[in-house]
C-alpha cells in the first residue's frame, strides 16, 4: 500500500500559499504558511517551551501570587512569535470582480497603513499588530495537516 500522499513534512517545510479571508470578504492577499510539522516550526515550539518554563520555574520560586509584568510580556511576545514563525511570505493581488465573481487578477504589492509589506519579518509583524484576525487564520491553516498533504497541488 502506497501512503506518500499522506506526507506532510514536505510541504510543512517549504510551506503552502493561502489566500486570506477577513470578515467573510477576500482580502486580496495570500500568505505563504509553514505547517505545525515543518523543522522550523517544530525547532522554535521546543525552543520557546525551554525559555517559558524557566521563566515561569524563576517566577514560582519567588513566591508571589502573580507573575511578573516581564514573564507577562514575555508569554504575549510568545504567541506572536508563534504566528510569525509560520508566515514566511506574502503576495498581494489587484482583482476584478463583477458582483461576487472574480474575473481578472494581477499581481500586486500589498500596502497596510501606507507601508508597503515585503516578504520579512518587520512586515508580517506590521501585519498581525494591524489586522489581530490574522493570528487566528494562521495558527488554523498551519495546525490543520490536510493543507499540507503530499497528494495536494495548492500553489
Amino acid at each position: 500500500m502506497e501512503i506518500d500522499s499522506l506526507v506532510t513534512q514536505d510541504l510543512s517545510d517549504a510551506g503552502t500559499w493561502h489566500p486570506i479571508t477577513l470578515y467573510g470578504k477576500p482580502a486580496d492577499f495570500d500568505l505563504l504558511i509553514l505547517g505545525d510539522d515543518s523543522d522550523v516550526v517544530q525547532q522554535y515550539g521546543r525552543k520557546s517551551m525551554k525559555k517559558l518554563k524557566g521563566m515561569i520555574t524563576k517566577e514560582t520560586q519567588t513566591k508571589d501570587e502573580e507573575y511578573s509584568d516581564e514573564t507577562i510580556d514575555e508569554l504575549s511576545d510568545s504567541t506572536d512569535e508563534n504566528v510569525l514563525v509560520r508566515i514566511v511570505g506574502i503576495r498581494g493581488w489587484k482583482v476584478e470582480r463583477k458582483g461576487s465573481k472574480e474575473v481578472s487578477r494581477e499581481p500586486e504589492h500589498v500596502i497596510l497603513c501606507d507601508t508597503e509589506l515585503k516578504n520579512d519579518k518587520q512586515s508580517y509583524k506590521l501585519l498581525i499588530q494591524k489586522i489581530p484576525a490574522i493570528k487566528d487564520i494562521v495558527l488554523k491553516i498551519s495546525r490543520d495537516r490536510t493543507n499540507f498533504l503530499s497528494g495536494k497541488s495548492r500553489n
